[in-house]
């Protein structure tokens, strides 16, 4: 695959890293949730991949920003189709060109404040949901396949863990998969 660097299949101690990297960014004001993450751990086999950004975007939105009632409030932009489409959404405001408030600003500053917090008990997160990964799904044995990108300090474990120097034009995948029995 263009882009890939390095495949390799992840043992029980570093899974068990990673998640424990992952659950230390859920007490902050605004967490950061790693839904993907979990769910490629949580599957028969992980494998890490290495990645230069030759690698393809991905099929979906890799970040939300969502609310305990599982309302999307916001996500990335990942496709010309999504820009579009949130272009001729009134109710829709670009933050940046790659990502996209669906509710208005006021209004999450609002829910966000500690009163309002307490009172109404609606939070919001960054949710990095699963993503589906084709090229592992056409696999005939395969099912259950999810990616997601690790946190930024699990990324640099993973980086010293197969030899690679902490560089910023490299990132890491974590892809999860059964095997059909």
């Amino acid at each position: 695959m263009r882009g890939v660097l390095n495949v390799g299949v992840l043992n029980d101690e570093v899974r068990k890293n990673i998640m424990q990297i992952e659950m230390e960014k859920t007490g902050e004001l605004i967490p950061v949730i790693n839904l993907g993450v979990k769910e490629c751990l949580e599957r028969d086999f992980t494998v890490a991949i290495i990645k230069n950004a030759s690698f393809r975007p991905p099929p979906t939105a890799t970040v939300q920003f969502v609310d305990n009632e599982g309302n999307i409030l916001g996500e990335e932009i990942v496709s010309s189709q999504q820009k579009k489409k949130y272009q001729n959404d009134e109710s829709a405001q670009f933050i940046n060109p790659d990502f996209v408030l669906l509710k208005n600003q006021k209004d999450i500053e609002e829910d966000l404040k500690a009163e309002n917090i307490e009172k109404k008990g609606v939070k919001q997160a960054f949710l990095l949901p699963p993503v589906q990964f084709i090229e592992v799904e056409e696999l005939e044995d395969t099912c259950d396949v999810v990616s997601s990108s690790p946190d930024p300090y699990a990324d640099l474990y993973l980086k010293k863990y197969f030899d690679f120097e902490d560089d910023p034009k490299l990132a890491s995948i974590l892809v999860g998969f059964n095997v059909k029995k």
